[in-house]
Protein backbone atom coordinates (compact mmCIF):
# COMPACT_ATOMS: atom_id res chain seq x y z
CA UNK A 1 0.00 0.00 0.00
CA UNK A 2 1.17 3.47 -0.73
CA UNK A 3 1.15 6.32 1.64
CA UNK A 4 0.29 9.60 0.45
CA UNK A 5 3.01 11.52 2.82
CA UNK A 6 6.17 10.75 4.67
CA UNK A 7 6.51 12.18 8.24
CA UNK A 8 9.63 11.95 9.47
CA UNK A 9 10.60 14.09 13.18
CA UNK A 10 12.69 15.06 15.63
CA UNK A 11 15.55 13.15 13.57
CA UNK A 12 18.48 14.52 11.30
CA UNK A 13 16.72 13.80 7.65
CA UNK A 14 18.36 14.54 4.07
CA UNK A 15 17.66 14.25 0.39
CA UNK A 16 19.68 14.50 -2.43
CA UNK A 17 19.13 14.86 -6.08
CA UNK A 18 21.13 15.13 -9.12
CA UNK A 19 20.95 18.00 -11.35
CA UNK A 20 22.19 18.41 -14.65
CA UNK A 21 25.49 16.55 -13.08
CA UNK A 22 25.77 18.11 -9.67
CA UNK A 23 24.21 17.41 -6.72
CA UNK A 24 21.44 19.31 -4.14
CA UNK A 25 21.51 18.09 -0.73
CA UNK A 26 18.87 19.22 1.80
CA UNK A 27 18.71 18.30 5.41
CA UNK A 28 16.30 19.23 8.33
CA UNK A 29 15.53 18.09 11.94
CA UNK A 30 12.34 17.23 10.07
CA UNK A 31 11.05 16.56 6.86
CA UNK A 32 6.97 16.46 5.78
CA UNK A 33 6.87 15.32 1.85
CA UNK A 34 3.68 14.49 -0.61
CA UNK A 35 4.98 11.89 -2.43
CA UNK A 36 1.72 13.20 -4.85
CA UNK A 37 2.77 16.66 -5.57
CA UNK A 38 6.54 16.24 -4.92
CA UNK A 39 6.88 18.55 -2.84
CA UNK A 40 9.23 18.28 0.79
CA UNK A 41 9.09 20.54 3.69
CA UNK A 42 12.32 20.78 5.85
CA UNK A 43 11.66 22.50 9.13
CA UNK A 44 14.29 23.02 12.31
CA UNK A 45 18.37 23.74 11.15
CA UNK A 46 17.86 23.40 7.76
CA UNK A 47 20.92 23.32 5.52
CA UNK A 48 20.54 22.99 1.64
CA UNK A 49 24.06 22.78 -0.64
CA UNK A 50 24.39 22.89 -4.50
CA UNK A 51 27.95 21.92 -5.01
CA UNK A 52 29.78 25.16 -6.59
CA UNK A 53 26.90 26.70 -6.65
CA UNK A 54 24.65 27.80 -3.36
CA UNK A 55 24.77 27.17 -0.25
CA UNK A 56 21.89 27.68 2.51
CA UNK A 57 20.89 27.59 5.68
CA UNK A 58 17.63 28.63 7.03
CA UNK A 59 15.06 27.45 9.90
CA UNK A 60 12.36 25.95 7.06
CA UNK A 61 12.74 25.26 3.40
CA UNK A 62 10.25 23.51 1.28
CA UNK A 63 11.19 22.28 -2.03
CA UNK A 64 9.55 21.36 -4.88
CA UNK A 65 10.37 18.61 -7.57
CA UNK A 66 9.54 19.30 -11.45
CA UNK A 67 9.04 16.82 -14.15
CA UNK A 68 12.16 14.73 -14.32
CA UNK A 69 14.53 17.11 -11.60
CA UNK A 70 14.19 19.49 -8.26
CA UNK A 71 13.27 22.63 -9.73
CA UNK A 72 12.95 25.38 -6.25
CA UNK A 73 12.99 25.88 -2.75
CA UNK A 74 11.69 28.36 -0.86
CA UNK A 75 13.07 29.47 2.56
CA UNK A 76 11.02 30.91 5.89
CA UNK A 77 12.64 32.40 9.07
CA UNK A 78 16.45 34.19 8.96
CA UNK A 79 18.07 32.94 6.03
CA UNK A 80 22.06 33.03 5.36
CA UNK A 81 22.90 32.08 1.73
CA UNK A 82 26.22 32.36 0.07
CA UNK A 83 26.70 31.82 -3.85
CA UNK A 84 29.12 32.52 -5.97
CA UNK A 85 29.24 35.82 -6.70
CA UNK A 86 28.20 36.84 -2.85
CA UNK A 87 26.80 36.76 0.08
CA UNK A 88 22.97 37.70 1.58
CA UNK A 89 20.89 37.35 4.70
CA UNK A 90 17.10 38.01 4.45
CA UNK A 91 13.59 36.69 6.08
CA UNK A 92 13.12 34.28 2.86
CA UNK A 93 14.48 33.22 -0.29
CA UNK A 94 13.07 31.88 -3.84
CA UNK A 95 15.20 30.53 -5.63
CA UNK A 96 15.21 28.65 -9.17
CA UNK A 97 18.09 25.65 -9.44
CA UNK A 98 17.18 25.20 -13.19
CA UNK A 99 18.09 29.18 -13.96
CA UNK A 100 20.17 30.11 -10.85
CA UNK A 101 17.69 32.99 -10.06
CA UNK A 102 16.70 33.93 -6.89
CA UNK A 103 14.46 36.60 -4.72
CA UNK A 104 15.68 37.21 -1.20
CA UNK A 105 12.72 39.48 0.93
CA UNK A 106 12.81 41.58 3.99
CA UNK A 107 15.87 43.22 6.11
CA UNK A 108 18.17 41.89 3.17
CA UNK A 109 21.60 42.78 3.61
CA UNK A 110 24.40 41.53 0.61
CA UNK A 111 27.82 41.53 -0.24
CA UNK A 112 28.85 41.00 -3.79
CA UNK A 113 32.34 39.71 -4.25
CA UNK A 114 35.00 41.74 -5.76
CA UNK A 115 36.45 40.10 -9.20
CA UNK A 116 39.28 41.72 -8.55
CA UNK A 117 42.55 40.84 -6.41
CA UNK A 118 41.63 44.20 -4.57
CA UNK A 119 39.39 42.46 -1.83
CA UNK A 120 36.87 45.46 -2.52
CA UNK A 121 33.81 44.09 -2.43
CA UNK A 122 30.15 45.61 -2.69
CA UNK A 123 28.46 45.99 0.00
CA UNK A 124 23.98 46.66 0.13
CA UNK A 125 22.44 47.19 3.27
CA UNK A 126 18.48 48.26 3.74
CA UNK A 127 17.19 45.92 0.46
CA UNK A 128 13.37 44.98 0.91
CA UNK A 129 13.22 42.34 -2.13
CA UNK A 130 16.38 41.88 -3.84
CA UNK A 131 16.99 40.29 -7.52
CA UNK A 132 19.75 38.11 -8.80
CA UNK A 133 20.57 35.84 -11.58
CA UNK A 134 24.52 34.15 -11.05
CA UNK A 135 24.75 33.43 -14.35
CA UNK A 136 24.58 36.96 -15.49
CA UNK A 137 26.13 38.54 -12.40
CA UNK A 138 23.13 40.96 -12.47
CA UNK A 139 21.11 42.11 -9.15
CA UNK A 140 18.19 44.62 -8.46
CA UNK A 141 17.05 45.71 -5.63
CA UNK A 142 13.69 47.72 -4.63
CA UNK A 143 13.78 49.81 -1.40
CA UNK A 144 10.86 49.49 1.40
CA UNK A 145 7.43 51.14 0.38
CA UNK A 146 6.27 53.41 2.90
CA UNK A 147 4.16 56.39 3.35
CA UNK A 148 6.40 58.24 4.94
CA UNK A 149 7.79 61.72 3.56
CA UNK A 150 11.63 60.44 3.87
CA UNK A 151 11.60 57.03 2.49
CA UNK A 152 14.07 54.37 3.87
CA UNK A 153 16.35 54.13 1.09
CA UNK A 154 18.70 51.17 0.43
CA UNK A 155 22.57 52.17 1.18
CA UNK A 156 25.20 50.77 -1.04
CA UNK A 157 29.42 50.92 -0.31
CA UNK A 158 30.73 50.29 -3.73
CA UNK A 159 34.18 49.40 -3.18
CA UNK A 160 35.07 51.65 -0.40
CA UNK A 161 34.61 54.29 -3.36
CA UNK A 162 31.34 55.60 -3.11
CA UNK A 163 28.59 55.46 -1.50
CA UNK A 164 24.85 55.39 -2.86
CA UNK A 165 21.41 56.22 -1.62
CA UNK A 166 18.34 54.84 -3.41
CA UNK A 167 15.25 54.09 -3.89
CA UNK A 168 16.07 51.37 -6.55
CA UNK A 169 18.67 50.13 -7.99
CA UNK A 170 20.64 47.34 -10.86
CA UNK A 171 24.25 46.16 -10.93
CA UNK A 172 25.30 44.79 -13.80
CA UNK A 173 28.57 42.88 -12.70
CA UNK A 174 29.71 42.11 -15.99
CA UNK A 175 30.16 45.63 -16.91
CA UNK A 176 29.88 47.78 -13.54
CA UNK A 177 27.54 49.81 -14.66
CA UNK A 178 24.66 50.75 -11.92
CA UNK A 179 21.47 52.02 -12.78
CA UNK A 180 20.12 54.48 -9.90
CA UNK A 181 16.20 55.53 -9.92
CA UNK A 182 14.33 57.30 -7.08
CA UNK A 183 16.05 59.89 -4.33
CA UNK A 184 19.57 59.05 -5.78
CA UNK A 185 22.48 60.21 -3.90
CA UNK A 186 26.24 59.26 -4.83
CA UNK A 187 29.02 60.43 -2.16
CA UNK A 188 31.70 59.96 -4.78
CA UNK A 189 34.91 59.95 -2.51
CA UNK A 190 37.50 59.26 -4.70
CA UNK A 191 36.32 61.99 -7.26
CA UNK A 192 35.76 64.41 -4.48
CA UNK A 193 32.21 65.24 -5.34
CA UNK A 194 28.57 64.46 -4.59
CA UNK A 195 25.43 63.79 -7.01
CA UNK A 196 21.85 64.38 -6.44
CA UNK A 197 19.28 62.94 -9.18
CA UNK A 198 16.04 61.74 -10.08
CA UNK A 199 17.58 59.06 -11.98
CA UNK A 200 21.29 58.01 -12.29
CA UNK A 201 23.37 55.41 -14.82
CA UNK A 202 26.92 55.23 -13.24
CA UNK A 203 29.30 53.44 -14.96
CA UNK A 204 31.75 52.18 -12.22
CA UNK A 205 35.02 51.50 -14.73
CA UNK A 206 35.71 55.38 -15.61
CA UNK A 207 33.03 57.15 -13.21
CA UNK A 208 31.33 58.15 -15.80
CA UNK A 209 27.34 59.31 -15.32
CA UNK A 210 24.57 60.37 -17.18
CA UNK A 211 21.29 61.01 -16.00
CA UNK A 212 18.18 63.44 -15.16
CA UNK A 213 17.44 66.19 -12.45
CA UNK A 214 21.07 66.31 -11.76
CA UNK A 215 22.83 68.45 -9.32
CA UNK A 216 26.48 68.03 -8.38
CA UNK A 217 28.93 69.55 -5.91
CA UNK A 218 32.69 69.52 -6.81
CA UNK A 219 35.11 69.81 -3.57
CA UNK A 220 38.50 71.35 -4.36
Amino acid sequence: MKRKSIIVGLILVSLAATIFASTVRIKGDTVLGSLQKEVFTFIGNVFINKDGEIYVETPLATATKGTTDWESFVTEGKTFVRFQTGEATASSLDYNLENSTGTLLEDVEAIIYSKEDDGKDIYVYKTEILNFDQKTEYYEGFAKETGEATPDLIFIDYKGDLNVDTLYFEYFGDTGLLNLRGNVFVDDFKNSRKIWAAELVYDTNDDSFEGKDVEIELVF
